[in-house]
């Protein structure tokens, strides 16, 4: 999973970007662009790495990812009969033929909207429900109508009270990829080895670093250490196979990196405030 600036390629009739895919995988590097980004997932299950926010997605999933904020949605294809994914998504900067729409007085709320999106935005399933139908409508219409629709879009998104702002204040954005590709090496190592015993010394080695600079380095992008990213990683991929396997709690202990059942118990309710039975218990009730 590497962090890589991703260039968006919009139609030459088109102000912004529009899509609706079914496929078999999202995204699966750790990007960023230029553009704001709002994601709305209809289907498919996984994690969700937002800043230095990680966190298991269900359906419906709506996220405004603010520019030059890195972002990934791993989707888990087990989840699904087809394996696939249902995905909205559209881009779009605050310049419309080199115009700042969003710098007008009409505006402000959206634009203060745009501003808090550099953290990422979770909305509810109750805001969701309110421009669901303007969103799945999005990729398809066009001409004015289209830009209507976007606009109607954030200005009900703007006035919503139940939303969860994702990164934490301190994550630093990449304004420029100087440093990243060594964050990028580590985080990649990371999400390829979860499973299995990281020695420190392995992540300073594949970041080129000290063991000691590794470890400022990596608090200096994310305001996270790294065996505290190794095991919100790891729990976040224990919560996707208690939710969706049928593995027990001891083989899925085993399966994302803990060698022990009670350190395992710990750190999960350390994370989510529950024992990994009553995590599970909580989703198959429903």
């Amino acid at each position: 999973m590497k962090l890589k600036y991703k260039h968006t390629e919009k139609e030459l009739d088109h102000s912004f970007y529009a899509v609706r895919q079914t496929t078999p995988h999202l995204e699966s590097n750790w990007h960023f662009h230029d553009e704001f980004e709002l994601i709305y997932i209809t289907k498919g299950a996984g994690i969700r790495i937002v800043g230095d926010s990680i966190i298991n997605f269900r359906p419906p999933q709506l996220v405004l990812a603010g520019q030059w904020l890195p972002h990934v949605w791993k989707n888990d294809d087990t989840c699904t009969e087809d394996g696939s994914v249902n995905v909205v998504i559209s881009k779009f900067t605050r310049n419309f033929s080199s115009i700042d729409l969003f710098s007008i007085p009409e505006f402000r709320k959206i634009s203060a909207m745009l501003d808090l999106s550099k953290r990422g935005i979770s909305f509810s399933r109750k805001e969701i429900r309110k421009v669901r139908g303007l969103m799945e409508e999005l990729p398809e219409i066009d001409g004015p109508q289209k830009v209507i629709n976007l606009l109607r879009i954030l200005q009900i998104l703007s006035e919503c009270k139940d939303y969860k702002l994702l990164s934490s204040p301190e994550f630093i954005l990449p304004i420029t990829l100087y440093g990243e590709n060594r964050l990028n090496r580590i985080i990649n190592y990371i999400s390829s080895n979860y499973y299995r015993s990281i020695d420190l010394d392995d992540l300073a080695s594949e970041a080129a670093m000290t063991r000691s600079s590794v470890c400022r380095f990596f608090k200096s992008r994310t305001n996270k250490t790294i065996f505290q990213f190794i095991n919100e990683y790891r729990i976040g991929m224990a919560c996707q196979l208690l939710i969706n396997g049928d593995q027990t709690i001891s083989e899925i202990c085993f399966a994302t990196g803990f060698n022990s059942i009670t350190s395992f118990n710990r750190v999960f309710k350390n994370f989510k405030n529950l024992t990994p039975g009553e995590f599970k218990k909580q989703y198959t009730s429903f």
